[in-house]
């Protein structure tokens, strides 16, 4: 059983609903960010699967951003021992969340299917040593590299499982070309950023600044 399934979205609503259709395990709660929400004119209607005990929808007025949607999850289920966060365009393979159910508390737990982060089990005592994600990387791209890297200074390990899968790898990108226009500002403001920390030798979960946010928005018209 997963505790928890934490699912962040901004566009591609359709593959959201295909993802949540492979899932096959129990799952205590679902939560869903809608992260591009403020864009779409109706409601987001979708089929919860029956598997699924509860469900709660977030629609955010703004993008909060990859790693501000994992804490956010994180933050939503304080006393699990778990977390477990999948990107929306993924498709699950009958029994593929049945592994990944058996996460350990105390590692973290990567897809070994390439991008590792796109779905992921955080213990309890893992966050508890290493922190929550780096705000700073907005909205996506080194959030994840920068979390690995504070992992391994902790003495968390960071396990890799088969968690078979079809991913649709940038569905994000490809669905708009606003993104893709905005993404190659943002990724090269994110690298500086992590460089910065590594320079630094910076091991801290970072801030969320609002300048930094302003710069990298993905809105449009701005």
């Amino acid at each position: 059983m997963l505790e928890n399934l934490i699912v962040p979205v901004l566009n591609r609503y359709d593959l959201l609903q295909r993802m949540l259709d492979s899932v096959d395990v129990p799952v205590g709660h679902l939560l869903v960010i809608d992260n591009g929400a403020s864009e779409v004119e109706e409601a987001m209607e979708l089929n919860i699967p029956a598997c699924v005990d509860r469900t709660t929808y977030l629609p955010m007025p703004a993008n909060l951003g990859v790693a501000a949607s994992w804490n956010l999850g994180v933050k939503s289920f304080p006393y699990d021992d778990r977390w477990f966060i999948v990107s929306n365009d993924v498709v699950f393979e009958p029994g593929a969340l049945q592994g990944l159910s058996e996460a350990r508390s105390d590692q973290i737990t990567l897809s070994s299917m390439f991008p590792h982060w796109q779905a992921f089990a955080l213990g309890y005592e893992a966050v508890r040593a290493v922190g929550l994600f780096d705000e700073g990387f907005f909205p996506a791209y080194f959030e994840d590299t920068d979390y690995q890297r504070r992992a391994e200074r902790a003495g968390v390990t960071v396990v890799k499982f088969d968690v078979p899968m079809v991913h649709d790898n940038s569905s994000t990108m490809r669905a708009d070309t606003h993104f893709i226009n905005r993404n190659s500002n943002t990724f090269s403001n994110n690298q500086t950023h992590y460089s910065n920390k590594l320079s630094n030798g910076d091991f801290t979960a970072g801030s969320w600044s609002v300048e930094r946010r302003r710069v990298n928005g993905w809105e449009r018209g701005r």
